[in-house]
Parts: C-alpha cells; structure tokens; sequence
C-alpha cells in the first residue's frame, strides 16, 4: 500500500507551507499531493486528483471550509475531511459533525496534535481496507447472497421482455428493494483481472469484494439489488430523483477505489432511466452496451451510454439482437474481429441455406443499422448492381465474404469518425453557450451538462481532450475577456464590470482577475 494523498486548504500561505514543514507526513504513511487557498480552488483540484484526506481551514474567502466539506461529502463521498479553525465556536463543531469531519483542530496547529490526528485517520482507512480483504468477512457475505431463485428471476427481468403483471406479481414475491422510486436503471459493473497485475484477493472472490463495496457506497441512497455475474456485477437501482450524475460519481470512486484495493479494474456501463420494472431490460442492454466503450474511453472508469450514443433506446426481438451483435463488431472489433463476424453471418442457417440467403439475412442487418446512424447506403454498400449480381446462385462466396467484410470495415470507419466529429460538436456547442452566457452567475459545469444532456465526468474529459483546457478555465477566460474589454472600453466601477461578466461577488472577481493577471482590475485599467 502506498502513501495515502492529502490536500491542505487555507488562505493563508504560510499556514499551508507551516503545516507543511511542521510534519513528516511520509512516516505517517500520508503525501501532500495539492494545495489551495480556498474552498472553490479546492474544489476544482479535488476533481482531477485521486484524494482520501482533506485538512481545511474553516474561515476563508469565496468557499469556507464547511461548503467545501458538503460539496466533497456529494461528489467524493470516500474523502475524509480534518478541519481546523482560530474560532472555538460550538456552531462550527456542530456544524463539522453532521459532515461526518473525522477530526475539528484548533489554531495555530501543534505538529504533536496533528500528528496524533493522522496516525488515527490512517489507522481507520488501513482497518476498512484490511476489512475489505478480510477473506472470512467475504465468504460470509457470499453465504448471505440472494437466493438461487430470486436471482434467477432478476436474471430473466433484465435479458428479455415480461409482461408487466408477470414483473409485479414476481417482485412482490421475491420482496425486491427496486419496486420503489421512480426512476430505475441498472448497471453492469465489468470487472478485468489482468495477467500481469494479480488480484490483492483470491481471483473467486474479486466478485464478492465489488458487490460488497458497491453496497457499501450505494448506502441509503437508493433502492438496489446487486448480484455478481460471470465476469460482471449487476446493479439494478431506483431514485425518487433523476440518477445519473449522481450515480456516475458513486460508481466513479468504485472503480477507482476496485484499482487502489484490489489490484483489478472495473468498468461500470449506465444505462438510461426507465419508470417501468418491466423497462429495465432495456437499460440493462444500455449498461453492457456502454462497457463495451472501454475499449475508447479506457478502462476502470463509469460510462453513461447516453455520452456514447445519442440516439434512441435499445431495440427487442431476434432481428435487434442480431443488429447489436453487428454493432458491436464494427464499433469496437478489430479487422480480425471483423472478418470473423462477417463469417459468422455467412455461416447463419447452416447447410439449409444457400450463399446468397444468408447474404439477405446479412443484409437485413446491415441496412437497418446503416439507415439508423446516417451513413449513407450508397456510401457504405457501394453500387446497388454489386450487390445484385452477388444475389445470383452463380456468385461465388468468397467474393460474397470479401464484399461484406469491406461493407463492414467502412461502417467500422464511419461510425468512428462519427464518434470524433460528434463530440467536436459537442464541444463547439458548449463553447457557444459560454461565449453567450458568461454573464449568467449561475453559468457552470454543472448547468451546462444539464443543458447538454451530458454527466459531468464524461464531458470534463471530452472538453480537455478537444480543448485542451477544463471548462471551468474555459468559462473563467471568456469572462476575464470581457472583463479587459470592459476596463479598456468604459468608465464602468469594478462591482459594475463584475456584474456583467457573471461574477455576483465582486471581490471574487478580483481575486480571480489578479490570479490570472498579475494585478486588479483597478491598476489594469491605469
């Protein structure tokens, strides 16, 4: 295990540096890896580190240190949070309490005291991780598994269609938790043991260990059933509110957490909503689409299959079955992968079937999925008396297989470069809107993925990969600009100017200005 991170938050330099050099933070196990002058800069570091300590000072500008522990609690739930403070006030010790902040410090900060502090926080985090590995505590938790029956049923829920008083009459019967809320989803939680990088736990019980920590993380915040698969854990969960963000930062840590601990990486694929139980198939389909995405996005991360495809649900039946399978292969297989799908369609109704029939069944699922992404049939399929003539009993095979896999392999390519130019798109649009809406206040990552229809994590990483710069840097520069356009062009005050750039606070906006300028607006405008 190595050293666990820390961040240290005040507004003072000093205090951050003194704090800093008063510990040995190595030989209690502990690295400082950030840190900020206050709760907002905090908060915008928190997003791209992996942390498992806060230590913040309460009084500062812009995001005191208590507003920074509720926004941590929300988005990185796992983080413990040590708080100090020059006031000996009992409103923020209440306050501190219902954070769950694992330790409230007076100032000026003994490095004795301090010491003492990390000592018991580390001894806590290695005592939930040795209990994590704790073989009997696992074995017990598998002996407590659902039933063979009420996970067989769960099973059939999701890989096909019931009717709806079927699904009622059965989840009543097996008591499922999922029959409350109004919005339900599942989630595949896809777990990778590789070779060359063997599991902190014995391989059978990897599983067990990541059911264990989602229930754990899951908590009371919805209503869930989670049961392992072959080599997947299932989550079928209900909200009373709309999920997904939410759900995509829980299972977020997870899959960081699965990393740290257990020496495995787990890819969780988010299906859509649904209001109905005999729905949940359907976003289910959606979930182990979205894993299938890793091989884009990476490994160990949450994927939400409304960030990767935007278009409409999942379809039902043999014909939409076979249609996925395709999909699946031209999206994420390679040339090999390819070729030998295109030989398994050939190869579909045995020796019943002639060549060319099992050419129209291909093309049965070819056509549908080139009309359904706006591909082009000419485009993809080529002249329309090629194809004809490959119809006629004479064609030989193998120039029937040459043509489907080179169909194939230009869908593959299309649908990639779809994937590129959308989310350029994306992007496009979102810096539209800021350029449009910088004034707005309440402008922020949070409101545009709203209004995108996009989870957080996903487009952070898009926005910096097209861009080359966060959002938040993003929204901060066309604000800074028209702020300079401001001081050069009017008589405006610097609350005025603050204003109008979307800044409610105008000694905020001051800060942030000279953050990025060097000097106020006041002595940029002399």
């Amino acid at each position: 295990m190595g050293f666990y991170h820390i961040m240290v938050v005040d507004d003072e330099a000093e205090v951050r540096q003194g704090i800093a050099r008063k510990i040995d933070w190595n030989a209690l196990g502990f690295e400082i890896v950030a840190d900020a002058e206050n709760g907002r800069d905090a908060l915008e570091k928190a997003e791209n580190l992996d942390l498992d300590v806060v230590l913040t000072d309460i009084k500062m500008p812009f995001m005191d240190g208590l507003q920074l522990g509720a926004e941590l609690a929300r988005r990185k739930p796992g983080v413990r949070l040590i708080v100090f403070s020059g006031f000996d006030e009992f409103e923020f010790a209440k306050e501190a309490i219902k954070l769950n902040v694992v330790e409230y410090v007076l100032k000026p900060v003994n490095a004795a005291e301090l010491s003492d502090i990390l000592r018991r926080v580390k001894n806590t985090l290695d005592q939930e991780i040795e209990q994590r590995r704790n073989i009997d505590r696992l074995n017990e938790a598998y002996q407590r598994s659902l039933p063979l029956l009420r996970e067989k049923f769960l099973h059939e829920l999701l890989r096909a269609p019931m009717a709806a008083e079927q699904v009622r009459r059965q989840s009543d019967r097996f008591g499922l938790a999922v029959r409350e809320g109004k919005y339900k989803l599942v989630a595949v939680c896809n777990v990778d043991v590789r070779p060359d990088r063997p599991p902190a736990i014995a391989p059978e019980l990897v599983s067990v260990s990541v059911r264990q920590m989602l229930d754990e993380v899951l908590g009371k915040r919805c209503h869930r059933e989670i049961f392992p698969s072959v080599t997947s854990v299932i989550v079928v969960t209900a909200w009373d509110k709309d999920p997904v963000e939410e759900l995509m930062n829980l299972l977020g840590e997870v899959c960081d957490e699965c990393s740290r601990i257990f020496n495995v990486a787990v890819t969780a694929g988010i299906g859509r909503p649904r209001e109905r139980l005999e729905e949940l198939y359907l976003s289910y389909a959606e979930a182990r689409a979205a894993v299938e995405y890793k091989v884009i996005t990476g490994t160990g991360r949450a994927i939400y299959i409304q960030d990767m495809e935007r278009t409409g649900g999942t379809g039902e039946g043999e014909e939409q079955r076979r249609e996925g399978k395709l999909l699946s292969a031209v999206k994420f297989g390679s040339t090999e992968q390819i070729a030998s799908y295109v030989d398994q369609l050939l190869d579909e109704g045995g020796d019943a079937w002639s060549s060319q029939a099992r050419l129209m069944a291909a093309l049965g699922s070819l056509i549908p999925l080139i009309r359904r992404f706006g591909l082009g049939e000419c485009e993809i399929l080529g002249a329309r008396e090629v194809w004809l003539e490959l119809l006629k009993e004479d064609a030989p095979r193998e120039e029937i297989r040459s043509w489907l896999l080179q169909v194939c392999l230009r869908m593959s390519k299309r649908l990639s470069q779809e994937r590129v130019s959308g989310a350029k798109r994306l992007v496009e649009e979102a810096e539209s809107y800021i350029r449009e809406h910088y004034a707005d206040s309440g402008l922020s990552v949070e409101a545009l993925c709203q209004k995108l229809h996009i989870s957080q994590s996903h487009f952070s990483t898009l926005f910096k990969q097209q861009t080359g710069m966060s959002c938040v840097q993003c929204i901060t520069d066309a604000r800074m600009d028209r702020a300079v356009e401001l001081l050069r062009t009017t008589d405006d005050k610097t609350y005025q100017i603050a204003q109008k750039v979307g800044y409610d606070d105008p000694n905020y906006f001051s800060y942030v200005f000279k953050k990025k300028f060097g000097v106020s607006p006041s002595q940029y405008r002399k």
